[in-house]
């Protein structure tokens, strides 16, 4: 994955998967030296079939109230 046009950096990468319900899927993870840790993420295909949702979840804190 790409961004900062136009100088093209590398953050994260895709790969394809599919659930066990037999839906295909990419998950991801981004990654960045300003990031305090990787974020791992799935896009799935909408059921409309025209848009994508981005899942992902912020890690919990270790030590957090």
């Amino acid at each position: 994955m790409l961004c900062g046009a136009p100088h093209n950096t590398e953050i994260g990468a895709a790969w394809s998967k599919q659930s066990n319900e037999g839906r295909n899927y990419l998950g991801l993870k981004l990654d960045d030296p300003s990031f305090t840790a990787p974020i791992y993420a799935n896009l799935v295909e909408d059921e409309d079939g025209q848009n994508y949702s981005l899942i992902w979840s912020r890690p919990s804190r270790r030590g957090a109230e």
